[in-house]
């Protein structure tokens, strides 16, 4: 392959067919009722939100319920009922979607007299209250599976059953009018503050991040990334890292991360020596820190931006640091695995031409400097979001190459609707659980058992919310872990005095890292699959490659300048360390530093690198001379080695 052709070559390389791809590219395919339905409310569901976020939301009930209604219109569809009996599956779908499009035309119809009987709902509300919130529950199973499921359907039963529980967790108990008045005639329930932050935030970045995959933007970040690291040792897993990060920046989802870059990367991993479960371990790590980058990170940001009741702009800014160290981390594994198993790069021949790409793609880069620009200058996220959709459309006109047909335009659409409904579903599901939660006053109970187990230890608290976001995150996507965690765990944090900010990103890293931690490891599963590797082997490789970044959230928790916080100084000494003690550790872990370590040579990395992430700037300096000296009496080694070799061979 010469410099002036790219690794991806087109942008089905990069991304799936949708129903309208099917449609423009089929006749037959015109009259598939399946294609043309996803495609309709897809794209209607998309043009909503669209001219919402540029033209004035509705009242926040009515966009909420309109955007739950998008949703479940969409759900039976995208996942269907799976069973021996397909007859039994259509006709259960056919239901859903029945029930759904009933309870609609009465939520939208109804209101605003919905929102006028909070306390006291008619019987129509509760007939329909309790059919959406049933649908709710079950879209949430298809879309998510059992565990969140019984968990917010284990809330909502609390609440009616609360005078059962142990004393330390009892209460009174609320009838089902009560409950469904909350849950469905207010905005404490299925349209609460978390189902806002989807519908006015989240989706119009997310049919932004489809519109930047549907243009030429991802394959242009995929070619720079091979451009610029392709040819050096181990040189696809480092494309794989910095790739991922890259498409991180408009994607924020560790699963769909991994399916668009792993598809690329794990075969040229595996093609210059990588062992394929390791291959996949480093497509899975990569991917999964996508949803620390800034500026479009996962949805989670978007509910702590919610949850702290400040701009978003602010959280991807303090998530910049970690976002940084969490890839300098993952890069130096690969880079010391590389340098262990004596793994080349490919042939500049193969990879394309960094200065060409640019020089011919740059103008795609215009987007997201205008998005993160606008939201600077004080501009909502919808304002921002809407501008700079089309600023995408716009700025693709400059080259044929780049330009968005009417069918690539319509498919964007359509995929920022698809990718919106496991999450906007999720975050109607986390309003049952906090609808719960603050009708019950379980948050108050949780974190006085809390504290009381932990005797108010503040590490001893923080390991506890560390595995329960973990297994929590197990086979659900992160931003269901985080905003069960963001619920019961942080206020407990919060009560020992840790920055909320902290506090939420704290939660937010470790549900993150639950993509990468079997035994259910969804990204790494993922990635597993595409390099036909054991999944187990897969997700172990994974965890062994972001686990010096495990050390991160414990860092910032006890020096939150760390997520840029604090003056000047202290944050660049903050993440000098942080970084100085993430190579230590690295290196020590992976048994290399200018050649094979030793076991005490690896006990003085590890011990650095504790002490340079110590927040104490006495013992960083130690941490900072122990791995100076370590340096030194590796090149004074390897000179001497290298002497006795040339001796030796005269």
């Amino acid at each position: 392959m010469s410099d002036n052709s790219g690794i991806v070559e087109d942008k089905k390389a990069v991304d799936s067919k949708t129903s309208i791809e099917n449609i423009f590219e089929n006749k037959e395919n015109r009259k598939n009722i399946k294609f043309l339905y996803i495609a309709l409310i897809g794209i209607c569901m998309s043009l909503f939100h669209m001219y919402t976020s540029g033209f004035g939301v509705l009242e926040a009930w009515q966009q909420r319920s309109i955007t739950l209604s998008f949703i479940l219109l969409l759900l039976p569809v995208l996942f269907p009922l799976k069973t021996k009996f397909r007859h039994v599956n259509l006709l259960i779908d056919g239901a859903f979607l029945l029930l759904a499009l009933i309870s609609i035309i009465y939520t939208i119809n109804a209101y605003p007299d919905i929102m006028f009987r909070k306390t006291t709902p008619s019987q129509a509300d509760i007939i329909f209250g309790s059919i959406m919130i049933i649908l709710v529950l079950e879209g949430t199973r298809r879309a998510v599976g059992y565990f969140l499921t019984l968990i917010i359907l284990g809330s909502v039963l609390y609440a009616y059953f609360g005078n059962y529980f142990p004393v330390m967790l009892s209460h009174p108990g609320f009838s089902f009018e009560r409950i469904v008045a909350t849950f469905y005639n207010s905005t404490s329930g299925l349209f609460g503050l978390i189902l806002g932050a989807m519908t006015n935030y989240i989706i119009i970045f997310i049919i932004f991040g489809a519109f930047l995959l549907k243009s030429s933007a991802g394959k242009m970040f995929i070619n720079l990334a091979y451009g610029l690291t392709g040819s050096k040792t181990g040189g696809p897993a480092k494309v794989s890292v910095l790739a991922s990060g890259l498409m991180g920046m408009i994607q924020g989802a560790a699963v769909s991360n991994v399916a668009t870059t792993g598809s690329l990367t794990i075969p040229l991993m595996k093609r210059v020596g990588y062992k394929p479960h390791f291959a996949g371990g480093v497509e899975a790590a990569s991917s999964s820190g996508g949803q620390l980058m800034p500026p479009i990170m996962g949805a989670s940001a978007f509910i702590i931006a919610t949850n702290l009741q400040i701009p978003y702009i602010q959280i991807a800014f303090y998530a910049v640091a970690p976002a940084i160290i969490y890839y300098v981390s993952v890069y130096l594994m690969v880079h010391f695995e590389a340098k262990k198993e004596k793994l080349e790069g490919l042939p500049k021949s193969e990879l394309p031409n960094v200065k060409k790409i640019f020089k011919e793609n740059w103008f795609l880069l215009l987007p997201v400097i205008l998005i993160v620009a606008l939201l600077i200058m004080g501009y909502s996220p919808q304002f921002a979001g809407f501008y700079s959709i089309l600023a995408i459309v716009v700025v693709s006109i400059v080259r044929k190459a780049t330009r968005m047909s009417i069918k690539d335009i319509l498919a964007a659409l359509e995929v920022g609707a698809r990718n919106s409904v496991t999450i906007g579903v999720i975050c109607a599901a986390a309003g049952l659980l906090i609808g719960s939660v603050t009708l019950t006053g379980l948050g108050l109970k949780f974190s006085s058992i809390v504290l009381g187990i932990t005797d108010s230890n503040i590490l001893i608290s923080l390991l506890l919310v560390m595995v329960a976001s973990i297994i929590l995150g197990m086979g659900m996507p992160t931003v269901s872990a985080y905003v069960i965690l963001a619920v019961l765990g942080v206020p407990v944090l919060v009560d020992l005095g840790v920055n909320p900010v902290a506090a939420h990103f704290f939660v937010l890293f470790f549900s993150i890292m639950s993509n990468v931690t079997p035994p259910v490891a969804v990204a790494a599963y993922t990635a597993g699959a595409l390099a036909n590797a054991d999944p187990n082997k897969t997700g172990f490789s994974a965890l062994k490659i972001v686990i010096g970044t495990f050390l991160v959230p414990f860092v910032f928790v006890f020096d939150p300048s760390l997520l840029m916080q604090g003056s000047v100084s202290s944050i660049l000494i903050a993440i000098s360390t942080t970084l100085l003690g993430i190579f230590a550790f690295t290196s020590a872990l992976q048994g290399w530093l200018l050649g094979r370590t030793n076991l005490l040579e690896r006990g003085v990395g590890f011990a650095s690198s504790i002490l340079l992430m110590y927040p104490d700037i006495l013992l960083s300096v130690v941490g900072f001379v122990l791995l100076t000296l370590l340096i030194v009496y590796r090149t004074i080694f390897n000179k001497k080695k290298l002497k006795i070799e040339l001796e030796n061979a005269k």
